[in-house]
């Protein structure tokens, strides 16, 4: 799955779930017959966020998991988010309801959710960046869609209000925390040919392993690749900000732009991958950052411009112009003592060359008094 397509599946599914988690809790909290519709208003909020953060954080998880789309894999996940997001749904409902109850404004709970739901996944992952990343999505979304949830609810019939103020949360929730992704990440990949072309991962573990497996976040399964190893290759994040490739000591090999690698290979934005029958791009966002100390190499150094002659003195008054091309006939007159030489000027005829010539012709005799 592409990152663009990436984003847009986070908002639907947010919205999406955030709707199915309203028409649970209608059914339970806010019809007639509820049986639940005596609980006090902080439990009522309470698992109604937990409901709401129960079903964005499926199907947020199932979305970031459809770079290897199979099925127990994807079961997996959902699993996983259904607990974490209902975890830190009712946690942001909680806080937000003693906030409420304090006059503080609950769209405070309902940033603890987001970024509740958005750190989650990093957690489990043990990735840092994947967490920092869905906590400022998660967060800012989470505050967002609770200041709209707040102005919708109470503008609109209580029913329809209610339903269209959830929506409006899980999808600004999900978009946010796809966009944080999309946006600060570093490094990531693009399956140009191969198994599933158009595929894209984000880099954000310090080891990414390439191959067969069906456990790998980007696998490649297709029939051709019969004789690709389990886990093939592997990307390894160095410490300086670097992503080195190295080969798992494979037959058939790992090539970087058509070159098979004999030990691990330091990836330069827009490498090309091919494991077997696959071509993967790398691309890395942080070139300027790895440029070599010492200056720039002697190919990307412009070379120095060549300095002007000074400019010929001017014509004095009365004296024919030179024709073109005449001085540069004439050879240049050797360096003398004082240590001119060519295109160099003495102070002396520097002072001549910039005093005015006018004037410096033949003498003529005054004009004549005018008659008194």
């Amino acid at each position: 799955m592409s990152l663009n397509r990436f984003v847009y599946y986070c908002a639907v599914s947010g919205g999406w779930a955030a709707l199915l988690a309203w028409m649970a809790a209608e059914w339970l909290f806010f019809r007639p017959q509820a049986w639940c519709k005596a609980a006090p208003g902080m439990v009522r909020d309470t698992l109604t966020a937990a409901m709401v953060g129960a079903g964005v954080g499926v199907g947020l998880w199932i979305v970031s998991g459809m770079t290897n789309a199979q099925w127990r894999a994807l079961v997996r996940r959902a699993g996983l988010g259904l607990v974490g997001g209902a975890i830190m749904g009712g946690f942001g409902g909680l806080v937000g309801a003693v906030l409420y109850w304090l006059y503080f404004p609950r769209a405070i709970g309902w940033l603890v959710m987001g970024a509740g739901i958005g750190l989650a996944e990093g957690l489990y992952e043990r990735s840092w960046r994947k967490t920092r990343h869905g906590l400022i999505g998660g967060a800012v979304g989470g505050f967002l869609g609770g200041w709209l949830f707040e102005g919708i609810a109470t503008a609109r019939l209580e029913m329809s209000g209610r339903a269209t103020a959830f929506v409006v949360l899980g999808m600004s929730v999900g978009v946010l925390i796809g966009l944080a992704h999309v946006v600060l990440k570093e490094a990531w990949l693009t399956v140009l040919d191969g198994y599933r072309p158009g595929r894209q991962l984000i880099l954000s573990r310090d080891v990414t392993t390439l191959g067969r497996a069906e456990h790998l976040a980007l696998p490649f399964l297709g029939h051709a690749d019969g004789e690709l190893e389990p886990e093939h290759a592997r990307i390894v994040r160095q410490p300086d900000g670097r992503y080195v490739l190295e080969d798992r000591g494979t037959r058939l090999g790992t090539w970087v732009n058509s070159q098979r690698i004999q030990g691990p290979v330091t990836l330069r934005d827009n490498d090309l991958i091919k494991l077997g029958t696959n071509i993967v791009r790398f691309h890395h966002r942080r070139r300027s950052r790895l440029e070599p100390k010492g200056g720039a190499s002697p190919s990307n150094t412009a070379p120095p411009l060549p300095l002007c002659p000074p400019p010929p003195p001017p014509i004095a008054f009365g004296q024919p112009a030179e024709p073109a091309g005449s001085s540069a006939s004439q050879p240049s007159a050797p360096s003398g003592a004082g240590g001119e030489g060519p295109g160099t000027m003495s102070p002396s005829r520097e002072t001549e060359a910039s005093v005015p010539t006018v004037g410096r012709g033949p003498m003529r005799p005054p004009p004549p008094p005018p008659n008194a």
